[in-house]
């Protein structure tokens, strides 16, 4: 039998918990200070852990994480995402050039809208050196003011700013490529557009550091439908992915190479060479010698056969069939753009010369086109640097 005062009492029941213990997270499981603030940040939002808790952890993270600090590299940069850290880049380059030249700021703030300062950051950012870029930018920035009277150059911002376009994409990347070059300008939109590019003729010879330079920055921000790929090729030109080359800086100045990175072993072709004890003039044999008649006893199948092999990774055909007729410049070109496209990932070639452009879909366009300087080299094992052998393009 129950005690009367089991039986008569009023049971008191054991207190239970509200809520799940929640145990505090440990600093030493962060792998870097950014997931840490963020995991502590995310915990308070939801209630998990109170401000005290957070404040205690978050100065337990700053300690963990404490390091020596570098003004040019601070740890914020260091452990950025890849995107936060080229954006603070872009503005560092920004920021230093208004630092140094007060008329760009000045202007910079004048007549950049939102759209528009995307655009030209984007530009910076796909530069290695952001300092470049910003130069670049920088002088189309100033230029822009000097193009006409004040009532105009506003017309031509407030339009830039909403997002219409002043270049012909049709014309400047046509989807069958061009035979022939035409001036930049009949792809450019009449007033200042036009007199951008005309400034821009003039003034090409002051960059000498990048590669179509201020031409290049002046058709991808005056466009929506260009942009930056983040892979393989330069642009992004209405749905094509385009490689953009520099054709010179004028006169006998060489522009671009068409070249895909890839090392060439000259290891095959001078054992040929050295079997027949061959006496090369310089030791290098040119892309043009190949379109001449085969000198006598001259190993011309085999040592055509090792250079494709060492330039493309395998035997090319029509290469090696041409060789020593003057179809042989048609069928390396075409060979090294097939090879440089494969690398690249681009739809075409686009060069960029001081006033002129050509956009080539392959290379006998690249040929016929008059946008080569200079073929460039089968064999020169001696070279400072692979690049050097490449086709040189110069419009």
């Amino acid at each position: 039998m129950k005690p009367w005062f089991v039986k008569e009492a009023d049971i008191i029941k054991f207190p239970e918990p509200k809520a799940k213990v929640i145990e505090l997270p440990n600093v030493q499981s962060y792998p870097d200070f950014l997931t840490g603030v963020k995991d502590l940040h995310n915990r308070k939002a939801k209630g998990e852990i109170s401000q005290d808790s957070h404040d205690k952890l978050y100065q337990d993270l700053i300690h963990r994480f404490m390091k020596k600090e570098s003004f040019e590299n601070p740890w914020f940069l260091r452990e950025a995402p890849e995107d936060e850290a080229v954006k603070n880049r872009v503005l560092g380059a920004l920021n230093k050039r208004k630092a140094e030249d007060p008329i760009f700021d000045k202007v910079y703030k004048s007549i950049i809208g939102k759209q528009l300062d995307t655009r030209i950051q984007n530009y910076i950012a796909q530069h290695k050196d952001a300092d470049i870029g910003a130069s670049e930018m920088a002088f189309l920035v100033k230029e822009i003011p000097q193009l006409g009277k004040t009532e105009e150059v506003k017309q031509f911002v407030g339009k830039w700013n909403k997002g219409e376009d002043f270049i012909d994409i049709n014309g400047l990347v046509p989807d069958s490529g061009m035979t022939a070059p035409a001036e930049i300008q009949s792809i450019v939109a009449d007033g200042i557009p036009k007199a951008l590019f005309q400034s821009l003729t003039r003034n090409q010879s002051q960059f000498t550091k990048s590669d179509a330079g201020p031409a290049e920055g002046a058709l991808a921000i005056m466009s929506k439908e260009i942009s930056y790929a983040k892979d393989g090729g330069d642009l992004i030109i209405g749905g094509k992915k385009v490689e953009v080359k520099s054709g010179g800086r004028g006169g006998k100045s060489g522009g671009g190479r068409l070249w895909g990175g890839e090392p060439i072993d000259h290891t095959e072709m001078t054992e040929i060479l050295q079997k027949v004890k061959f006496q090369m003039k310089g030791k290098s044999i040119s892309v043009l010698a190949g379109t001449k008649p085969i000198p006598p006893k001259f190993p011309g199948k085999e040592f055509i056969t090792a250079c494709t092999r060492a330039w493309f990774r395998k035997p090319v055909k029509d290469v090696i069939n041409s060789f020593g007729t003057p179809e042989f410049a048609t069928n390396w070109m075409n060979a090294v753009y097939e090879f440089y496209k494969g690398r690249a990932g681009h739809t075409g070639v686009l060069v960029v010369g001081i006033e002129r452009y050509l956009y080539a879909v392959d290379g006998t366009q690249m040929l016929q086109g008059g946008a080569m300087g200079n073929l460039g080299a089968l064999y020169y094992p001696t070279s400072r640097q692979p690049r050097e052998l490449a086709p040189q393009v110069r419009l």
